[in-house]
């Protein structure tokens, strides 16, 4: 099927969550989207604590907000590509 005749913004969403750009399974994309929903399962549980914990809350919403930052940072810290 050519790229044109696709049309289901589902498939194209999917496709971007969990693909490189050249169409291939990315497991730091599913890792991190994964990790993603971890954290809204955490946070649902505990926001409670979270909010007494600034230090805390910080990490809880880098993982949630920036995972590729997340990835780069570790790279950087412990060595490693971040690709």
């Amino acid at each position: 099927m050519r790229k044109e005749e696709r049309r289901s913004p589902m498939r194209r969403q999917l496709n971007e969550a969990f693909c490189d750009p050249n169409g291939a399974f990315s497991i730091s994309k599913f890792l991190a989207v994964w990790a993603q929903i971890a954290v809204l399962a955490h946070m649902n549980r505990t926001w409670d604590v979270l909010i007494l914990h600034w230090d805390s809350l910080a990490i809880v919403l880098v993982v949630l907000g920036a995972p590729d930052l997340l990835k780069k940072f570790l790279a950087l810290k412990f060595g490693g590509s971040t690709k």
